[in-house]
């Protein structure tokens, strides 16, 4: 989907290499965002992204040990 290429663009991978995607709608302080969670390889990375703006609000990435 739409978050999906949005998250492998910013990270430079193909959506074919990425694994284990898991995306969830969650509401904060009145606004809602979704934590997008995915790997590509052992690397792991942790997004928050604004559900109205698609800003992303947080990026995060490390190996998983």
């Amino acid at each position: 989907d739409r978050r999906q290429r949005q998250m492998c663009i910013e990270t430079g991978v193909s959506e074919s290499e990425v694994t284990r995607i898991k995306c969830e709608l969650d509401r904060d302080h009145g606004s809602y965002k979704y934590e997008i969670e995915f790997s590509v390889g052992r690397m792991e990375y942790d997004y928050e992204v604004d559900a109205y703006t698609g800003a992303i609000l947080k990026a995060e990435h490390d190996y998983d040990d």
